[in-house]
């Protein structure tokens, strides 16, 4: 694939925002993995085959809360998510109702906490045609990938009967 997982990209983001002292304890993995069918063609070629459903489950075994606001890690996560937002509106599309974040703090003395936060993720699981792909579709040979979306920036608008200023009949 192109580009990492939603995963991969809010862990990057936590890393390059939170200070070094508070992320030493850090892990970030998925969970409770499903697969939603939701198969569409996209144009250009492209695939999707389903809606792929898990947990990021972000841990950190000693936060230091007295040195590192926790209030900056929640609006990290915060400014992660609302950039994010055009892959989060899939998990409307696919019946998801619940995408807010769960938070689950355990102090473990005076100076630092398990802090353990679960944020519901939703990602399309995209194939494109590749004669040297390894996945087998429809009688052709495809990779992982992800969507490729073309957005209009101008157009020209035709009405029936109207006349086309500098189009010669």
């Amino acid at each position: 694939m192109s580009d990492n997982s939603q995963l991969d990209s809010l862990t990057g983001f936590l890393n390059e925002f939170m200070p070094a002292r508070a992320m030493q304890s850090f892990t970030s993995e998925m969970a409770n993995l499903k697969t939603i069918p939701a198969a569409k063609e996209l144009g250009l070629g492209q695939v999707r085959l389903s809606v792929i459903r898990y947990d990021a489950e972000l841990i950190w075994e000693r936060f230091p809360y007295r040195e590192c606001d926790p209030r900056l890690l929640m609006a990290l996560l915060e400014v992660w998510l609302a950039a994010g937002e055009e892959k989060r509106e899939l998990f409307g599309r696919v019946g998801i109702t619940n995408a807010d974040p769960d938070w689950d703090i355990e102090l473990i003395d005076e100076e630092t906490a398990i802090v353990a936060v679960t944020v519901p993720m939703a990602e399309a699981l995209i194939i494109v045609p590749d004669e040297a792909g390894n996945i087998p579709y429809q009688g052709g040979r495809y990779r992982l990938a992800n969507a490729e979306i073309w957005t209009a920036l101008s157009a020209l608008v035709y009405a029936p009967g109207g006349d086309v200023p500098g189009v010669a009949e």
